[in-house]
């Protein structure tokens, strides 16, 4: 008769599902620089910038950006670590009021209590400090003009792009 615990036992899911949850936290940043880009693309559109620059500068402005993003992507990416065994324990405990030696001891238990697990801490104030995914919001909902310039705000040499300054030109 085995005295290991199952796979499959209420504390080896809520260890697995409080593992996968603070990957998700510290996978977050990665991702964050993507969705900025995009909204910063957006509001300028919206804004007029890309009326005003010429082509060029417009296609320099976007490979710019995705330089950037690609760079705080790989950056956070570097900084990725699994958690340990010991985080994992210590996070499941303190999202259910216990403290880590007990569930140590619970994995000897036959009769295993209903384990809590945690929701997702944000990363993303680590990702962006400044809060510019708010501030780009703010901008994207307070702008000038209709979201119908924002197309042409990520395809420079697109027709679009390309009537929208005839437009403006006139």
């Amino acid at each position: 008769m085995s005295t290991t615990p199952s796979a499959f036992s209420r504390l080896n899911r809520a260890l697995f599902w409080t593992r996968t949850v603070m990957v998700w936290e510290r996978i977050l940043p990665v991702l964050v620089p993507f969705p900025l880009l995009a909204l910063l693309v957006a509001v300028a559109g919206q804004w007029g910038l890309f009326l005003i620059v010429p082509l060029w500068a417009h296609a320099a402005i976007l490979a710019a950006g995705l330089l950037a993003a690609i760079c705080a992507a790989v950056r956070s990416a570097l900084r990725f670590r699994q958690p340990s065994f010991t985080e994992v324990n210590t996070r499941l405990a303190i999202d259910n009021d216990l403290k880590p030696e007990q569930l140590l001891g619970l994995r000897h238990a036959k009769e295993q209590p209903s384990l809590r697990i945690g929701k997702a801490k944000a990363g993303i104030a680590a990702a962006d400090p400044f809060a510019l995914v708010m501030v780009v919001l703010g901008f994207l909902i307070l702008g000038p003009t209709s979201f119908a310039r924002m197309p042409a705000s990520f395809c420079p040499f697109g027709a679009q792009g390309s009537a929208d300054l005839n437009l403006a030109m006139k």
